[in-house]
């Protein structure tokens, strides 16, 4: 899961006024302008303005439908498997605020996501919570798993292609090169994808940092690696 950092609550460029949002939908705009079109949990592409993501859901939080701080970006199969449960922030990690870039790992030959097993245990249970709230690990096989629900697919699809251009890349490393695959990456998504499998190239790893809107410089060190996060938990 990519770390974001959404930032305060924007300005009206006209009056310079912050913004106040009447409707959650309204805020969509804004979110993309911060954080990119991606999915918070799974990380593909969105483009439906009805994924303004609640943290903490509106039906139980219903003061908090329209607060700035508690919106991000969902697709919709992750918005419906998280659903209307009641939630605590404490017991899941949340790429607003945590590294969750590290509290997962994604399997370099088939795209599998399962909890980073270099974590603490209570850093495990908590990472394992974040897993299921959005179902991250659900494929064919899975009980779970339903037919709209092709994430895994999208994954392993990017995954192939990501290692595609890492042997393009050995063959033909020049800055072009390097260009080209970053904007493959902004299209497909999956931003922790492409940084398993360019996870000994510092170059790449920060080319795809910095690539992806919103994505919190603080996660990680100057070759790329991820670091715990200032002020998270993780």
């Amino acid at each position: 899961m990519r770390p974001v950092q959404r930032g305060s609550i924007p300005s009206d460029p006209a009056t310079g006024q912050k913004i106040v949002v009447r409707k959650y939908q309204d805020a969509k705009i804004h979110l993309v302008d911060k954080i990119g079109h991606y999915c918070c949990y799974c990380e593909k592409p969105v483009t439906n303005v009805r994924d303004v993501e609640h943290i903490l859901p509106k039906q139980h939080y219903p003061r908090l439908q329209n607060i700035w701080h508690n919106f991000l970006i969902s697709c919709r199969v992750c918005n419906d498997i998280k659903g209307r449960s009641l939630i605590r922030r404490k017991n899941f990690y949340w790429a607003d605020v945590d590294n969750t870039f590290r509290i997962f790992e994604y399997n370099p030959n088939s795209g599998d996501v399962k909890v980073n097993l270099l974590l603490s245990d209570t850093e495990k249970a908590i990472a394992k919570n974040t897993l299921d709230l959005v179902g991250l690990d659900r494929k064919p096989g899975h009980p779970k798993i339903t037919q709209a629900d092709e994430r895994w697919k999208e994954r392993f699809e990017t995954l192939r292609v990501a290692q595609e251009t890492f042997a393009d890349l050995k063959n033909n490393d020049t800055p072009e090169m390097r260009k080209q695959i970053v904007l493959n990456a902004q299209g497909r998504g999956f931003f922790s994808v492409w940084m398993t499998v360019f996870t000994d190239d510092p170059d790449m790893l920060n080319r795809l940092i910095n690539a992806f809107p919103g994505t919190s410089g603080d996660c990680f060190d100057h070759e790329g690696k991820a670091i715990h996060r200032p002020k998270g938990r993780i």
